[in-house]
C-alpha cells in the first residue's frame, strides 16, 4: 500500500467537512462520509474515468462549467498549487445545487515531490446568499446615496481623523478617505464664514449632558476652487456614563444642498426684484393718475385707461420672455395696434433687430404709446393723407452702445408748438432723460411733428 492509502478512514469520517484525497495521477484514493453526503453520490476509488473531482458537476460562481482537469484540485496535483476558501457552484445528480468553499493543499513525499493533494470543502450556500443579499443591499444603498447626493463619514477624537466613504469624498472634493482635521486642514477645506457655526454645533454635540446630535450646514471648497453647500448631521459615540461620559467619535452623513440653497437665493432675488418692480409700477400708476387728473372728467377715464393698458401690454411682452427683454419692433407694433397696426396704417418702421432690457422696454413702451396716441389724435395718423416714419440705429458696441431713434410725422394737419407741456410730453422727457439717462428733442415743424431720442443700452437691474 502507498502512504496515502494508509490514512485512517475513521478519522476522516469523523470530520464535519468533506475531505477527499487524490494521488499524483488525479485518482481519488480516499473520501470521507461528509464528502459523499455533500456530493449526493459515492465516487469509485482509483477510477481512471473520474479524476480530480468526485462531484457530478462543478461551475464557477457565474455558472460556467469547469471540467475536472481544470479544477483547483487538478492544479494542486499537477503543479503543487495551494488554494484557500475558493468558492464554486456544485450540482448533484438529483439537481440540487449548492455553493462549496474549498481549501486544497498539495502532499509531498520526503524528497519534496508532489504525491497528491487533499481537498477540504464545505457547504457555504447560506453564507454566500447572505453575502449576496448584503451586497445587493449595499449596492442599492450606494445608488440611493449617489442619487440623493449623500455620503457617510466617521470622525474619531483620539487621532483627529475623519474617514469619508467614496460618495462623501466626492462631496468634499477629497482624493482619499482620510482627512486630518487639524487647523490647517479645516481652514483650507471649510468656508471661513461658516467656521464659527460649525464649531459651535460640534461643541454642543460633544457636551456630556447633551443629546449627542450634530447638525450643521456649511460650504466646502472643491478642487477647482468653487464652494459647495453641504448639510452634515450625525450622532456622537460616548463612553462612560453621567459626568464621566466622554465622546470618542462622531458618525454621520452629508448631503449636497447646493441646488436648494441656490434656489432659495434665486427666490430671494426674485422676491426683491418683484418688490422693486411692484413699487415702480405703483409709482408709475400714481404718476399717470396725478397727471391725467388735469384732464376733463370725461377725458380722464379714457386717457387713464389707455395709459394703463399700454403699461399692461408692455408687461405682457416681457412676461412672455420671462422678463429677459423685449424686441423694439414688438414694442412699436404694440403701440400702433390700437390704431390699426403697422399693416393697416401709414406707418413705416426700419431698423436692426434689437432686444431691450426689461427696464428699458417698460419705459420705451410708455414713450411709444404717447407718441402713437398723439399722432392718432393730432398728427400724422389723424388724417387720411398722414404718415409716420420710425427709424432707429445702434451706435457702438458693448457697454458703450447707444440707441438712436427718429420719429417723423408728415401729411397731417398744421401743428404749432403748444403753450404748455402736457402729460405726454412730460412722460416722454422723464422716461428718456431720467429713467434711461438719455437725450430727447421734440420738434414742431410745419411739415409735421418730429422726435429724436438717444440713450445708452443699459443692462437689466438686478
Amino acid at each position: 500500500m502507498t502512504p496515502l492509502v494508509q490514512l485512517d478512514q475513521a478519522v476522516l469520517d469523523a470530520l464535519p467537512i468533506g475531505v477527499y484525497v487524490c494521488d499524483d495521477e488525479g485518482h481519488i484514493v480516499r473520501v470521507n462520509s461528509k464528502a459523499v453526503e455533500l456530493w449526493g453520490r459515492k465516487p469509485a476509488l482509483f477510477d481512471s474515468a473520474q479524476r480530480f473531482c468526485g462531484c457530478f458537476r462543478v461551475e464557477n460562481l457565474n455558472g460556467v462549467f469547469i471540467p475536472p482537469e481544470a479544477t483547483p484540485m487538478a492544479h494542486a496535483v499537477r503543479h503543487g498549487a495551494s488554494f484557500r476558501n475558493v468558492e464554486a457552484r456544485v450540482e448533484n445528480p438529483d439537481g440540487h445545487r449548492w455553493v462549496a468553499s474549498v481549501t486544497i493543499q498539495p502532499l509531498y513525499d520526503p524528497s519534496g515531490c508532489v504525491i497528491g493533494a487533499i481537498n477540504c470543502f464545505q457547504d457555504v450556500t447560506r453564507e454566500y446568499e447572505q453575502r449576496e443579499m448584503l451586497a445587493r443591499r449595499q449596492k442599492s444603498f450606494d445608488l440611493a446615496m449617489v442619487a440623493s447626493k449623500m455620503g457617510t463619514w466617521r470622525y474619531t477624537m483620539a487621532d483627529n481623523i475623519c474617514l469619508y466613504d467614496e460618495n462623501a469624498q466626492r462631496l468634499y472634493g477629497l482624493a482619499e478617505e482620510r482627512f486630518l482635521h487639524d487647523e490647517n486642514g479645516v481652514k483650507e477645506k471649510f468656508h471661513p464664514d461658516d467656521m464659527e457655526l460649525m464649531w459651535s454645533r460640534v461643541t454642543s454635540a460633544l457636551a456630556h449632558d447633551g443629546d449627542g446630535l450634530y447638525d450643521v450646514e456649511y460650504r466646502v471648497k472643491q478642487p477647482d476652487g468653487s464652494w459647495r453647500w453641504l448639510s452634515a448631521w450625525g450622532y456622537v459615540e460616548f463612553e462612560g456614563e453621567g459626568k464621566d461620559r466622554k465622546p470618542v467619535a462622531i458618525t454621520g452623513a452629508s448631503r449636497d444642498i447646493s441646488g436648494p440653497v441656490k434656489a432659495d437665493e434665486a427666490q430671494k432675488v426674485l422676491i426683491n426684484e418683484l418688490n422693486h418692480r411692484v413699487k415702480n409700477m405703483l409709482a408709475t400708476v400714481q404718476s399717470i393718475a396725478m397727471q391725467t387728473q388735469r384732464s376733463t372728467p370725461a377725458a380722464f377715464v379714457e386717457n387713464f385707461e389707455a395709459r394703463l393698458m399700454a403699461l399692461s401690454r408692455a408687461h405682457d411682452l416681457l412676461t412672455r420672455r420671462q422678463w429677459t427683454g423685449v424686441c423694439l419692433h414688438e414694442l412699436l407694433e404694440q403701440a400702433f395696434a390700437p390704431f390699426g397696426g403697422e399693416t393697416n396704417t401709414p406707418v413705416h418702421m426700419a431698423g436692426p433687430d434689437l432686444m431691450l432690457s426689461a427696464r428699458t422696454g417698460l419705459a420705451m413702451g410708455m414713450v411709444m404709446h404717447e407718441l402713437a396716441t398723439n399722432a392718432a389724435k393730432y398728427g400724422g395718423l389723424s388724417t387720411p393723407g398722414g404718415h409716420v416714419d420710425v427709424t432707429w440705429s445702434l451706435d457702438g458696441e458693448g457697454d458703450g452702445a447707444r440707441l438712436s431713434l427718429q420719429w417723423r410725422e408728415s401729411g397731417g394737419p398744421p401743428i404749432t408748438k403748444p403753450n404748455r407741456r402736457g402729460f405726454g410730453s412730460r412722460l416722454i422727457e422723464h422716461s428718456i432723460g431720467n429713467d434711461l439717462s438719455g437725450e430727447i428733442e421734440l420738434s414742431y415743424l410745419p411739415s409735421g411733428f418730429q422726435c429724436r431720442l438717444a440713450f445708452p443700452l443699459i443692462t437689466e437691474r438686478t
